[in-house]
């Protein structure tokens, strides 16, 4: 993965505040600069530029919610092809589970392949709709629109064939009657190799592409030696 800074400073308004490109729904990853071993992800909910920033309360890897010993936090986010990082700190609880925290005035920006594709091991269940029934596989890798599906024996399906994908993300999540296109199939002695894009449903790919998201942001950290997150 390429990973390069193009931008050391936030964009700004006319009037000189600080504006980054957040939206409802937008996945933070983070980590307390006073105890780096507290790291977690969060949702946003809401921000107000030059003020507030408002999140999920995070569950640190720790198996705490946010304390006053990680008030202060390294916030990171993908946005498009842009790794976004900027440094902030916990302003106050708003509801229960909910938490605001400062709006930064600096914000890093670094080029990176937004394509990348994440390894992963998973076992997967696989209707094909040919009579066959339910076939097992092997998610090779993943990302936001597709993945890469292993057999160890001789499947059949044509270029273009639709299938549905039963499966658990490495973060526990279930995705169940995943559509599927397949758009490469490959035979190499006894084994198949599908290539897949996946078509919906609409809540199962949107878990997904919030999966991928944290890991390529925490893939492009690493890369950059912020190994911690």
């Amino acid at each position: 993965m390429d990973s390069q800074p193009i931008k050391h400073a936030a964009e700004r308004e006319d009037n000189g505040r600080c504006m980054i490109p957040l939206q409802l729904g937008s996945v933070l990853v983070l980590k307390s600069t006073l105890n780096p071993a507290l790291k977690s992800k969060t949702t946003v909910y809401g921000a107000v530029p030059g003020q507030m920033i408002i999140i999920d309360e995070p569950l640190f890897s720790l198996g705490e919610r946010f304390a006053g010993r990680s008030g202060e936090l390294v916030c990171a986010f993908l946005h498009g092809k842009q790794l976004l990082k900027f440094k902030s700190k916990f302003i106050k609880h708003l509801f229960k589970n909910v938490i605001g925290i400062d709006y930064p005035t600096e914000v890093e920006r670094f080029q990176i392949r937004s394509s990348t594709r994440i390894p992963v091991n998973i076992e997967t269940e696989v209707v094909t709709g040919t009579g066959v029934g339910t076939i097992s596989g092997r998610m090779a890798d993943i990302s936001e629109g597709g993945c890469r599906l292993e057999f160890s024996r001789i499947i059949q399906v044509q270029k273009g064939a639709k299938l549905r994908l039963g499966f658990t993300l490495p973060d526990n999540q279930r995705i169940n009657s995943l559509a599927c296109t397949v758009m490469r199939v490959r035979h190499h002695f006894n084994n198949t190799v599908f290539g897949l894009r996946f078509s919906g449903p609409a809540k199962a790919v949107g878990r997904i592409e919030k999966f991928c998201k944290i890991c390529v942001t925490a893939l492009a950290l690493r890369e950059r030696g912020d190994d911690c997150f």
